[in-house]
């Protein structure tokens, strides 16, 4: 597999969870537009707009992963994840990835 770097790895992520959130918050707006405009209603758009919330929470709850494992370090120099932190951290990247999909 080769090693792994986990600067290179977090800015991904990180460009993922943003990549993920304005996709949410452009569906977001445009299912508001469209209740607003009387093309859909409350009921049929409100699943869609939960679905679209939980992955902008998931990307903030994956950010606050991130951060916090960065804050942990007792030094100012990043010096890796534990294993069970990149375990957990990859982990939740697939699964976002996984419901992205599913929802596509």
């Amino acid at each position: 597999m080769g090693s792994v770097n986990p600067e290179k790895l977090a800015e991904q992520a990180i460009k993922n969870i943003k990549e993920d959130r304005n996709k949410a918050d452009f569906f977001i707006s445009e299912i508001l537009a469209e209740i607003q405009q009387g093309r859909t209603d409350h009921s049929r758009a409100g699943l869609t707009l939960a679905k679209h919330l939980e992955t902008m929470q998931r990307s903030n709850e994956q950010l606050v992963k991130i951060t916090s494992l960065f804050q942990r370090t007792q030094s100012d120099v990043f010096t890796g994840f534990s294993d069970q932190e990149r375990d957990s951290l990859f982990d939740a990247i697939k699964e976002s990835q996984k419901e992205e999909e599913d929802r596509e």
